[in-house]
């Protein structure tokens, strides 16, 4: 759907907001629709990427200044850490060029300090080696390699991440198609919140509130999207006896 069907949806089926002069403008109900969007991806995921370099990596972001790293990154002699788009939600797999088989991670401060106590040197720098074993992913714009790598190299991710730009009334959003009709419960809850006694209605924002999370999850507090950012793949997918 584009954003104009959005808009003509949310405005007809959800707030009987279909004569003007309007209670909410397309601009603002536009709005609310990219902000669902958004909302869907951090509670459920629904962007996994392996393939744009970038967060410029769209027709309709190209040559933008200042783009960072989403899924391929140029990986520099010694040095461990890099900055990565903040588009980027999780990790999910990093494999660099020269290696047959990815990297474990991300993995978490304390979990290295057990198993390899001797991972950062005294100095507080990530010691050198000829092939990084293992990433971080902390904090969550960042990804580092231990060790550090001793060649040039390139890294390639599989990441979670959110919508690279915004859609406009003549574009679509960027998760599937299934999932466009209920962007609108957390757009409406948006809507009713509006400080205007026309259009504040708190108990209807919170049913469509309610609604929109009963679709996509709770939204992660900040304290678990960081514990997403250190529990690897490998452990996401490890079998849990009945009941635990």
């Amino acid at each position: 759907m584009t954003g104009k069907e959005l808009v003509a949806l949310l405005r007809n089926s959800y707030l009987d907001d279909v004569k003007l002069p309007y209670l909410w403008e397309d601009p603002e109900l536009l709005w609310f629709l990219n902000e669902a969007e958004d909302e869907a991806c951090r509670r459920a995921n629904l962007i996994i990427d392996d393939s744009t370099s970038n967060d410029s990596g769209t027709a309709g972001t190209a040559s933008t200044a200042g783009q960072q790293s989403l899924c391929v990154l140029t990986v520099r002699a010694y040095q461990a850490k890099y900055t990565l788009s903040e588009k980027i939600l999780q990790i999910k797999r990093c494999q660099l060029s020269t290696m047959t088989a990815p990297l474990d991670g991300p993995v978490s401060y304390s979990e290295l300090d057990e198993i390899m106590p001797c991972w950062m040197g005294t100095a507080g720098t990530i010691l050198s080696n000829s092939y990084p074993c293992k990433f971080l992913n902390e904090p969550c714009n960042t990804i580092t390699f231990v060790g550090a790598p001793s060649t040039n190299d390139t890294a390639y991710l599989v990441v979670s991440r959110l919508p690279l730009v915004k859609f406009t009334l003549d574009s679509s959003p960027e998760i599937g198609l299934k999932y466009h009709r209920q962007l609108c419960d957390w757009a409406a809850h948006l809507a009713f919140r509006k400080p205007d006694s026309d259009t504040l209605n708190l108990p209807l924002s919170k049913d469509y509130e309610a609604e929109f999370e009963r679709n996509f999850g709770p939204l992660p507090t900040a304290k678990a999207e960081r514990i997403m950012k250190t529990i690897s793949q490998k452990q996401r997918m490890r079998a849990r006896a009945f009941g635990s």
